[in-house]
């Protein structure tokens, strides 16, 4: 399983496409509600958190102060978004 696109929004969520065409969409701050740390920046700070990318490799999505998901997390986490 591998995230193959990301977007994210002003509200702190993740729109992730998933290799099989999947369309998913993640709240971060549901997701990480009781974190600190690292965790909490992302979830916390708007400015870091639409700094996500796309880790090619991995297949997931990770932030500049070096958080990242593993991609079926994300999957069991995320909520399906039915486009068509």
């Amino acid at each position: 399983m591998r995230i193959t696109f990301v977007i994210p929004t002003r509200n702190f969520k993740l729109l992730l496409v998933f290799d099989k065409q999947e369309y998913r969409i993640v709240d971060i701050r549901k997701f990480l509600k009781d974190d600190s740390g690292l965790l909490a920046e992302v979830r916390d700070n708007l400015e870091l958190f639409l700094q996500v990318t796309l880790d090619d490799i991995a297949g997931t999505v990770c932030w500049p102060n070096g958080v990242d998901f593993e991609p079926a997390v994300l999957y069991q986490k995320s909520k399906d978004v039915d486009f068509f």
